[in-house]
């Protein structure tokens, strides 16, 4: 009985300053996003406007060192112009894409990061952080847009992988307001390690640069 007990009283003290040890942030993300491939036949073609947003949850180990996960909701894309011809799947029929064509991406994610961030002491009310990690993303929606070919926002959830791996790094300041309450801006880059697409006959991934703006708790 008093094993138990004992086990009783270490579980509950480590809830107690895990409890302690977590924040949670609520944050906005517009973003620049852009395609590459590495392939001679596919070229980038500018960027597009993209945002994110949602949940974050640090859980801190140290006073200035959290683990850092959350939820988040991420709309993203990219244009891409393809120097052969290509086959694509809108509606899942599969069209030839004659060569020319360029092809304008809009996906969106469900993101779930793992990360480490690192801060600074408080200095009067700020404090500066760096956060780098990995973004999980599962594809929640895909379309895509060709003018040429009269595609227009139509559904290529074929074409695009069910899941998807990015790093991201990123650094920036809180202001406190009081208590655990504070403002949050940060400038963030991601890339993808994993390619977006299912087609073999290219590869192609996703970067961006993006603003976060935010408030934690």
């Amino acid at each position: 009985m008093q094993k138990y007990i004992l086990s009783l009283i270490i579980l509950l003290s480590s809830s107690q300053i895990f409890a302690q040890g977590l924040s949670f942030s609520v944050v906005l993300d517009p973003q620049m996003t852009w395609m590459d491939s590495d392939s001679k036949k596919v070229e980038r073609e500018g960027s597009n406007f993209g945002i994110g947003g949602g949940l974050v949850m640090d859980l801190y180990f140290a006073e200035n060192y959290a683990f850092t996960s959350g939820l988040q909701i991420l709309s993203t894309g990219g244009n891409l112009t393809f120097l052969d011809s290509i086959p694509i799947k809108p509606g899942g029929i599969i069209e030839t894409l004659p060569a020319g064509s360029t092809v304008e991406y809009k996906l969106q994610y469900l993101v779930i990061p793992f990360g480490l961030k690192l801060k600074s002491n408080e200095i009067g009310y700020f404090r500066f952080f760096a956060d780098l990690g990995i973004l999980n993303q599962i594809n929640l929606k895909a379309t895509g847009t060709v003018e040429s070919s009269g595609i227009n926002g139509e559904d290529i959830s074929d074409d695009i992988g069910f899941f998807m791996i990015s790093y991201y790094i990123g650094g920036g300041l809180e202001y406190s307001l009081g208590g655990n309450t504070a403002l949050i801006g940060g400038l963030y880059w991601n890339s993808g390690i994993w390619d977006v697409n299912t087609n073999q006959l290219y590869r192609a991934h996703i970067s961006s640069i993006a603003l976060r703006l935010g408030i934690k708790f």
